[in-house]
């Protein structure tokens, strides 16, 4: 058998061209066409990521890792992929790593979420149409509560394969730029569905529809006051730290 290294590859992608980011069968996908790119080169390997991310949800910094022959110039492969791959996937960089590296297992990780108040086909599928005035104010206010450590269970969507929901948020904050209002959450991990969530939820507050105290019981498990997702256009996986 020959020898193989394992790589760690930075990728940004479209999420809008693929259903997700993990393998489904009859269904594009941004792992599964890295593993066809891949095997046009007969490489033949198990693809590991750092964080799934759904139907229209965009990557900015999205790290994978896969092992491939020692023989291959890493700088000619990701040329290769990305002859291929672009512009619906962008590898910036693939490097050698340690055998024991494993995506999953980041020490924080951040995502943005634009939202736009123009209407603009051509940015249709990259940010949120919002037309209703936004609160900053009172947003961050919201984003403030959901600092810290977290039992996020009534934040994550039914049937979440995971030990615990207990996550810490570092930091949230929005702001606008242009005419694009940003919001930006930090954490040692998310639940799935869990930012869409606290968008919607946030929106909903913006609107006078849900309150702070909502999102006080909703966080403190109390009560199930609303699990509604946020439209995937606006959401990026925007970076990972190890």
């Amino acid at each position: 058998m020959e020898s193989q290294i394992l790589v760690k590859a930075i990728i940004s992608y479209d999420g809008s061209k693929f259903y997700g980011l993990q393998i489904q069968p009859d269904k594009k996908t941004v792992i599964g066409e890295i593993q066809k790119a891949l095997k046009k080169i007969n490489i033949h390997t198990k693809i590991t990521h750092a964080g799934r991310t759904d139907k229209g949800v965009h990557a900015l910094n999205q790290v994978i890792a896969f092992k491939t022959p020692f023989f291959w110039n890493l700088e000619k492969l990701k040329n290769f992929l990305n002859n291929i791959l672009m512009p619906e996937i962008y590898f910036k960089n693939i490097v050698p790593i340690y055998p024991e590296f494993n995506p999953r297992f980041a020490k924080k990780r951040s995502y943005r979420y634009i939202i736009s108040n123009i209407t603009n086909p051509f940015i249709a599928n990259y940010t949120t149409y919002y037309p209703k005035k936004i609160n900053t104010i009172l947003l961050q206010n919201a984003l403030d509560l959901l600092k810290g450590e977290h039992d996020f269970e009534y934040f994550a969507k039914t049937g979440s394969d995971v030990n615990h929901f207990i996550r810490t948020i570092f930091d949230a904050k929005i702001f606008k730029y242009k005419n694009f209002f940003i919001i930006k959450i930090s954490s040692n991990g998310f639940l799935r569905g869990q930012i869409r969530i606290i968008i919607d939820f946030l929106l909903k507050i913006n609107e006078n529809k849900l309150s702070l105290n909502d999102l006080n019981l909703q966080i403190a498990k109390k009560t199930l006051i609303n699990k509604h997702l946020a439209q995937p256009n606006g959401l990026y996986l925007e970076r990972i730290w190890y």
